[in-house]
């Protein structure tokens, strides 16, 4: 049976969601600043649910 891939290291989408909040500051039109906004807030939240199933995994072991 395959074994399921290996997660990315949780510090993966925190950088990438900084990143695109530092290029949401900078963009000079609204759709841009929404558009980076809505990738950093996406991120995340993506952070936030992969190191709440980690914490909880390890509660349950």
């Amino acid at each position: 049976m395959a074994r399921s891939p290996k997660p990315a290291p949780l510090w993966v989408p925190i950088v990438a969601a900084v990143c695109f909040a530092l290029a949401a500051l900078l963009q000079e039109d609204t759709f841009g600043r929404v558009a980076f906004g809505i990738a950093a807030v996406a991120l995340g939240l993506t952070a936030l649910v992969q190191w709440r199933m980690r914490r909880s995994g390890r509660e349950r072991a």
